[in-house]
């Protein structure tokens, strides 16, 4: 069983390659042979955006590489506001759905509908996070106040 230094330089490492080999795959777009577009699955995919191979790939560099550039920098991130960066990256999930589902026009016009949940959810955990902090940082005991949360739901639950 590796120690934690070694698994930790493992770790950086494999990030640190997959950031080397962003700029690479943005231009992978360039490479791409017509022909993968011809495939029945993504044959209407090409067609909605003109028949280009070359730009529908463009289109689909743009919206997934921020989005694992944004899961990168959710996992890495040692701050205790790191919850947010889920917003972001699921606003370039979402426009990569609608990028492989061109049919789906809702998705497009309501795609704020879909990340209102996850903006809720994201904030609610950074505000925990951060007064869990101001607690180890102030010395305060927010364990009554915590038991007081968990009473409620204890009562459906139990």
């Amino acid at each position: 069983m590796p120690n934690n230094s070694s698994s930790s330089l493992i770790y950086g490492t494999v990030v640190a390659v997959i950031l080397a080999v962003i700029p690479y795959l943005f231009y992978s777009y360039e490479a791409v042979p017509e022909s993968l577009w011809e495939l029945e699955a993504l044959k209407s995919v090409n067609e909605s955006f003109g028949g280009d191979p070359y730009v529908t790939t463009w289109l689909i560099m743009i919206k997934l590489l921020p989005a694992l550039l944004f899961f990168l920098w959710f996992l890495t991130c040692k701050h205790w506001w790191y919850h947010v960066i889920i917003i972001p990256f699921s606003m370039y999930f979402f426009q990569l759905i609608s990028v492989f589902l061109p049919n789906l026009e809702y998705i497009d016009h309501h795609e704020i509908y879909f990340i209102i949940p996850v903006v809720i959810g994201s904030l609610s955990a950074s505000y925990l996070a951060r007064i869990k902090v101001f607690d180890k940082i102030h010395g305060i005991d927010i364990s009554e106040i915590e038991d007081g949360i968990r009473k409620p739901s204890d009562r459906f639950f139990s």
